[in-house]
């Protein structure tokens, strides 16, 4: 199947959403992909074919949005995100990857609306330095930081996670990062999540927020 060029695979739009992802009144939007595939991942639709098997047209459970065909989704609460300082967020998958388009949107929707980003950076530091221009707060989500523990949940390699890491904690960004460290069963214990706090601080990282992984 041919898709528009600046078409983005989405499957879920999640309205009304206080207190989770970034300020105010917040619209969640999900992208279909990512770079690691994570045991306990929440969200595996995210690697599921955007095609049917014959690859004419998209499927079923997958919304292909361009910036301006998203926009009009979510205006209808413009005036939540304006009176209370909310927006949009991107999740996923990885948006992050996605990064062309979040920039057409944010012309789109103008400074008025909070874009956040929910993130692991894993992906090509080309992607964070577009995105650090028109992301208002991101939700960075490390799994953890021994390069061991990190591959053994997510599959992949943590050079990207670190080179992206260092890149955010040189730029301005006091108050606009949250950095998530999971308690993953059977892959971390309690030290292991203590180091990887130290590390983040150590990078200049302030604002950590622990969680426990559901298996």
């Amino acid at each position: 199947m041919t898709q528009h060029r600046n078409k983005v695979p989405f499957f879920a739009i999640c309205r009304h959403r206080i207190g989770i992802d970034g300020p105010g009144i917040t619209t969640l939007v999900t992208c279909m992909g990512c770079t690691l595939q994570c045991k306990y991942c929440p969200n595996k639709i995210c690697h599921s074919p955007v095609s049917n098997a014959e690859g004419t047209s998209t499927a079923d459970y997958v919304m292909l949005l361009s910036p301006k065909e998203l926009y009009e989704k979510v205006r209808i609460d413009n005036l939540y995100f304006r009176t209370t300082g909310g927006g949009v967020c991107f999740g996923g998958g990885e948006p992050a990857i996605y990064s062309h388009f979040i920039e057409e949107f944010r012309l789109l929707c103008g400074d008025s609306w909070k874009l956040t980003i929910e993130t692991s950076l894993n992906c090509t530091s080309e992607h964070i330095r577009r995105l650090s221009s028109v992301i208002d707060y991101w939700i960075i989500d490390i799994k953890d930081m021994n390069p061991v523990i990190y591959k053994n949940y997510t599959g992949g390699y943590q050079d990207a996670l670190m080179r992206n890491l260092k890149y955010l904690s040189a730029l301005d960004t006091e108050g606009k990062i949250t950095i998530r460290v999971p308690h993953i069963s059977g892959f971390n214990t309690d030290n292991d999540v203590k180091r990887s706090i130290i590390q983040l601080n150590e990078l200049g990282f302030r604002h950590i927020e622990e969680l426990v992984y559901i298996q």
